[in-house]
């Protein structure tokens, strides 16, 4: 590990405790910049106190070394608090919700869990807003991320746009005025299609763009053809790709998915990777058998299949007897039709069922896929989904910050206690690749939460 986590707290006797009276913990890094710093508008203040703050916590946690911890920061400071929107409303009313997080926030963060010779690595997804989102003037709120991505790529000669680009002119309508028109005659709002992540990886910022395609006349988004025929002016030939369809159109899991957005790296062409990602209303381990062998086209997965039938017991605490082919139930308190914080209108497949993405790299023979877990709606509270996956880390020898991760979700949700509750941690995902499986935590802010707000001060 670089360096010895340094968040200042003492220690609650239980994780499980309220831990409202350590709002004001805070790590080295975060002290320093907070004393240099100085203060913008009240928007940018608040989204930097909170999110500045628990960007802190992670960067820490994960043992990250002061200058990159630093740079993590600063970038954040500069680049995303100012790009985040209005801060919310006195009653907790957000002017752009965004479909990045369920309660609507910009930001969702992730912890990227080591292998046993790798260390965390941390990144954020990102919807940039700014006082003209979802207004006639930018109804799919598309102009605050292409104006962030565009100044960073003119400080940055290691970011290409072209994919970007690329996307932006061909899964959308032009005529930004006929979104406003079909909103108001179908009464689906419209909603996030564009937004970014930030990697704060060993080897510097990368950065992704991310595409939630909307084309007037198809709700909720347009079909497969729309998605193809813009894959295609990429690359008209594309193995993986043709596997990947092949799989949806013979399958029968894969007759169920739904496309749900499209990702590329912010990089040159050539070596850029193009994620699909899709939803499934099956959430059964004998559907994800199926999905992540690709109906059986990525043979001799048995041993990592194993592997992750275990996490996904592990973190929505399954009992061992738990039937391969039934869905996994929905958290008792999980309720999406009164539920205040779902957010999906605009998406309601997200609402049900696991969610995949296919990597679709130029010139490979078959894509990865990447398994999310929707802990948020299967998981039985944030205590127990921490407490599964790092109990499947330690029992493989990768447990070594797993309790660095617990103080760091502890010091996140300083308006209540990890087992009274659930939301602050996402989505659990899984790759399966070589000999140990990429597994990945999302986390979001919690920026709404009753208590959060009761304990600023909120109405």
């Amino acid at each position: 590990m670089s360096q010895a986590a340094t968040i200042t707290m003492e220690q609650p006797s239980t994780i499980g405790v309220s831990t409202i009276a350590q709002k004001h913990q805070s790590t080295q890094a975060w002290r320093s910049l907070s004393r240099l710093l100085p203060s913008r508008d009240s928007d940018s203040d608040y989204w930097w106190g909170l999110t500045g703050r628990q960007l802190a916590f992670m960067v820490d946690a994960a043992g990250y070394s002061m200058e990159r911890q630093y740079e993590a920061l600063l970038f954040h400071y500069h680049w995303a608090t100012p790009n985040m929107g209005p801060a919310p409303s006195p009653s907790g009313k957000l002017k752009w919700r965004s479909l990045i997080t369920l309660e609507g926030g910009p930001i969702e963060y992730s912890w990227k869990w080591p292998t046993r010779t790798s260390e965390p690595d941390i990144r954020y997804s990102l919807e940039p807003i700014n006082q003209y989102s979802g207004t006639a003037e930018d109804p799919l709120n598309q102009r605050p991320a292409g104006q962030m991505l565009h100044r960073l790529a003119a400080e940055m000669p290691e970011v290409d746009l072209s994919w970007t680009n690329h996307f932006l002119a061909t899964l959308f309508d032009h005529d930004k005025s006929k979104y406003v028109e079909e909103a108001a005659l179908t009464g689906v709002p419209t909603s996030s299609t564009f937004g970014m992540a930030a990697e704060f990886v060993a080897k510097g910022l990368g950065l992704k763009a991310y595409f939630v395609p909307r084309k007037i006349g198809h709700l909720p988004v347009p079909p497969l053809e729309h998605w193809v025929s813009s894959m295609k002016q990429l690359h008209q030939e594309n193995p993986s790709r043709d596997v990947l369809l092949d799989f949806l159109a013979s399958s029968q899991e894969g007759k169920l998915f739904n496309p749900l957005l499209v990702a590329v790296d912010c990089v040159a062409p050539a070596k850029s990777r193009l994620k699909w990602y899709f939803q499934t209303p099956s959430c059964s381990f004998s559907s994800v058998c199926e999905v992540m062998t690709l109906g059986g086209r990525r043979p001799n997965m048995s041993a990592q299949l194993a592997e992750l039938r275990d996490l996904i017991h592990a973190v929505l605490s399954l009992p061992a007897d738990f039937p391969d082919d039934a869905d996994v139930p929905q958290a008792p308190q999980y309720n999406p039709d009164n539920n205040e914080n779902d957010n999906f209108v605009a998406l309601p497949g997200l609402l049900t069922g696991f969610i995949y993405y296919f990597d679709i790299p130029p010139g490979a023979t078959l894509p990865e896929v990447k398994l999310y877990i929707p802990v948020w709606r299967y998981g039985r509270d944030d205590l127990s989904v921490a407490r599964g996956t790092m109990n499947w880390m330690e029992a493989r020898g990768r447990g070594e910050y797993s309790q660095r991760f617990l103080s760091m979700l502890g010091s996140m949700a300083e308006h209540r206690a990890l087992d009274d509750g659930l939301g602050l941690q996402t989505y659990v995902s899984c790759v399966l690749k070589g000999k140990e499986p990429d597994i990945t935590t999302y986390m979001g802010a919690e920026l709404l939460h009753p208590l959060r707000r009761a304990a600023s001060g909120a109405a």
